[in-house]
């Protein structure tokens, strides 16, 4: 009997980095389905170790295998009873502790400076710490109950074993963590969320070697519960959700880690989360197993940051993210517009109310339904411009062969969980610099080189990046780094699954599209890569298949600008019937209708795929054969027009400022629409887009800034409506059309520190006049007087670099005489 099949959601387009572009995922049930999506049948449960004497299962034993403490027994550990709980002004009120050991939670005296006289605490002795005090209660030095949560209890409760450890092993435990910041676990964001923009979530207890807990620091998570654990369960969707933030947020690691103790909390477990899927271990009962428990804490706690997912490879010296990522969403209004400041309020902040000479657009072309788009927010200072960025600092560094480069800056980052997991770095070595494209290819060694190739073909055309070096990262000498590894067992539903890690070396620098300084630039490097695929289609034979906002750069060679194209991963030679194998269709937002169309059918009825997305344990079922996708060169050309909508919609100006469009939550915005949670759907719309017709919602939702583009997008969009998928657009016609408004776009743009010099003062308050006030107000004679900003220095928002903004004082009120 053939073993039965089931859809590969993830390669089918459907994945979650896609999707969080636009719209933000706010909600619960949202994030579950995706994560549910992504981890279809990937879940790898481990069998209990088949040598009793053996604490740790496969995948354990193989990312512990650099920590070489020998744990003591737990019935040789002895913890002071009135330890058990938690503390309000705990190890967390200091900064950073970096000399050590010597400063985990400490174990003399409580309070009252006297010794708990209900003496130590003795592991081993049938009954964990749960048993002699129930959950809420902790026991002082005076006997007297006082209620605490139980992430409070729990955090107390191993940090002061993991004490105990050190105090047994304190020379043991130096030497192998010699020189690093001691892990202590914290649940102080189990009733407060850690700080996102976008996503708020609890973790139950979180291992920090910082004050703060933020995603990109947190180094493991542990979730709680006392019902039983199942995948897909409330605590098995937690652990996910998780493990994705940590990944998002840190993108450079191996993988994640993350605990939960679940049956009565007597259960440990540790999921394993990477690229490929995750793995997860047996439980350890606390009460039957101390000391495996008391192994896999004591490995997590003092080990080395490669026992838990860290990349020995790579060093991030500072937080990555900027002060703008950790809003609290909650605590921003439901629309962009600022409290109304008198008559003239509008035309001093509003980006659409400022005079146009002010925003260098043409005043000639005027935008009905203007007053639906959501109103710029103060604009407070100017956004450093990456032409001129300086980079004093290194915020890392990071190996590639026998190269050290000091990384300067992340410029991207997919933020996916199952995928490649591409990371791309401005790096700098010997005074020059590079780009370095660190990600995860889907295959052994033997086909992780495509890209390489490709490049290799790609090479002396303009516009191409060319490869300095690349190298297949190792984990130990001659050991490349590939996910399959930590899989005790190959089943049939992760068979192909498997990831390879590979680094590349890439120059000229550039930076990302969207990060344009004038329209003209954009435009021109628009048609710079519609000639770049031109060249590969016609004289290479070449199709690039990836066309997307995070492949289109901007070259800066010291003679002006061009067009790049990055990302050749999945490039192929062009066949006679130009059908090839599933895999390298595009990002979601930007793919074509007929992929989009041709994916969705591949996908099949969208009820049995629901119920597929269920089940996310590997096991025997064979994943079904990846179809043939029919993929033209137009195809890709079509991708490139929604970049364009894109950026012209999601921007607010050059050198990267968003518009938060989720301001407005009233307007059906075209990327969130294209950013369907279904290939069926997302065809669906795209498909109406154009058999409607729809220009009018370029020219209603393009922002303000991009006024002298629409006549290029509607021409566009029309050239595309009316061809037809049987006639399909050409090379040349693109060109032409870009050439033609190249040519009618103006060449005296105000340089963007200018364009948004304007905006910062703008944004100042008004000096208010006498004539300004009402009968009965106070008028001030000092009102007579300029009013001067208060000019301050603070850290730019981007590691590594400072800037100055001019920041408005609170100015104070006027009191109204009655």
């Amino acid at each position: 009997m053939a073993p039965a099949e089931h859809s590969k959601t993830v390669d089918f387009g459907m994945k979650l980095a896609s999707l969080m572009s636009a719209p933000r995922i706010s909600d619960v049930p949202t994030l579950d389905k995706l994560t549910d999506l992504e981890l279809n049948h990937l879940i790898v449960e481990e069998e209990e170790p088949a040598d009793a004497e053996q604490p740790l299962s496969y995948m354990l034993s193989r990312i512990f295998r650099t920590f070489t403490l020998e744990v003591p027994d737990v019935t040789e550990l002895q913890v002071p009873l009135h330890k058990i709980r938690y503390h309000g002004t705990g190890p967390f009120q200091s900064a950073h502790r970096e000399s050590g050991i010597d400063q985990l939670p400490d174990l003399e005296e409580d309070g009252d400076g006297e010794e708990n006289s209900g003496g130590n605490l003795e592991f081993g002795s049938g009954e964990s710490p749960l048993t002699q005090h129930p959950p809420g209660v902790s026991t002082t030095g005076n006997d007297s109950p006082k209620p605490h949560t139980l992430e409070d209890i729990f955090s107390a409760f191993f940090n002061i074993t993991c004490a105990a450890v050190a105090q047994k092993k304190r020379t043991e435990v130096m030497e192998a963590n010699s020189g690093a910041v001691v892990r202590t676990w914290s649940a102080r964001n189990s009733v407060r969320p850690v700080k996102d923009q976008e996503v708020m979530r609890k973790p139950d207890l979180a291992l920090l070697d910082d004050v703060e807990a933020r995603w990109d620091t947190i180094k493991a998570v542990c979730e709680l519960t006392s019902q039983v654990y199942t995948p897909t369960g409330t605590i098995g969707k937690t652990i996910d959700n998780k493990a994705y933030l940590l990944l998002r947020r840190q993108p450079w690691r191996h993988f994640v880690l993350l605990c939960s103790l679940t049956n009565g909390y007597r259960e440990l477990r540790v999921h394993m989360y990477d690229h490929a899927g995750g793995v997860m271990t047996p439980p350890i009962h606390i009460d039957n197993a101390p000391n495996h428990y008391l192994q896999i804490l004591s490995s997590v706690v003092f080990g080395s940051l490669e026992c838990i997912g860290y990349d020995p490879s790579i060093s991030i010296f500072t937080k990555t993210l900027r002060p703008a990522q950790l809003e609290d969403p909650t605590s921003r209004p439901s629309t962009n517009r600022p409290p109304a400041q008198g008559p003239q309020a509008g035309s001093l902040i509003a980006g659409t109310a400022t005079p146009e000479s002010a925003l260098g657009t043409d005043s000639n072309t005027e935008m009905s339904d203007e007053e639906s788009l959501p109103i710029d927010p103060p604009q407070l200072e100017i956004p450093q411009d990456p032409l001129h960025a300086t980079f004093s600092t290194p915020i890392g560094r990071i190996i590639v062969n026998d190269h050290a480069y000091d990384i300067l800056e992340l410029i991207f980052s997919s933020q996916g969980l199952v995928g490649r997991g591409t990371v791309c770095y401005l790096a700098r070595r010997n005074g020059k610099e590079y780009i370095i494209k660190d990600h995860w290819v889907l295959g052994g060694k033997d086909v992780a080189l495509n890209e390489v190739k490709m490049l290799g073909e790609m090479r002396g055309v303009r516009g191409v990046p060319e490869l300095v070096e690349y190298w297949l990262v190792e984990i130990a000498p001659n050991e490349v780094d590939e996910m399959m590894n930590y899989r005790y067992k190959v089943f049939g539903s992760i068979r192909g699954t498997s990831r390879t890690h590979v680094r590349l070396v890439l120059k000229p620098h550039a930076r990302p599209l969207h990060a344009f300084r004038t329209r003209v630039e954009l435009v021109s490097a628009l048609r710079d890569i519609v000639k770049i695929q031109q060249t590969a289609v016609e004289e290479r034979g070449i199709l690039h298949r990836d066309c997307s906002v995070n492949n289109a750069m901007i070259e800066d060679d010291g003679n002006g600008t061009n067009g790049l194209l990055i990302d050749w991963e999945f490039a192929v030679h062009i066949h006679a019937g130009q059908k090839y194998v599933i895999g390298g269709m595009g990002t979601l937002p930007f793919m074509s209708r007929s992929l989009l169309w041709q994916l969705s059918e591949a996908v099949g009825d969208p009820a049995t795929s629901a119920r597929s997305w269920k089940v996310k344990v590997a096991m025997s079922s064979l994943t079904k054969p990846p179809p043939l996708i029919l993929h033209h060169y137009h195809d890709d050309l079509e991708s490139l027009f929604y970049v364009l909508v894109c950026i012209c919609i999601e921007f607010r100006g050059p050198l990267g400022v968003r518009c938060d469009l989720s301001a407005d939550r009233s307007q059906e915005w075209l990327p969130h629409l294209w950013s369907a949670s279904t290939l069926q759907v997302g065809g669906d719309v795209k498909t109406s887009f154009f058999f409607h017709p729809n220009a009018h919602k370029l020219q209603k939702q393009f922002h303000p800034y991009f006024k002298t583009l629409l006549p290029l997008a509607t021409e566009w969009y029309h050239l595309i409506r009316n061809k037809g998928q049987s006639n399909a657009v050409t090379f040349q016609e693109v060109l032409n059309l870009l050439d033609t408004h190249l040519a009618k776009l103006p060449k005296d743009e105000p340089s963007p520190e200018l364009l948004f010099a304007r905006k910062v003062i703008a944004a100042l308050p008004k000096k208010r006049q006498a004539s300004d006030f009402e009968e009965g107000d106070r008028v001030d004679h000092h009102l007579d007087q300029p009013s001067q900003p208060s000019i301050t220095e603070r850290p730019n928002q981007i590691p590594g670099r400072m800037g100055w903004t001019m920041e408005v004082m609170p100015q104070s009120k006027h009191n109204r005489t009655t």
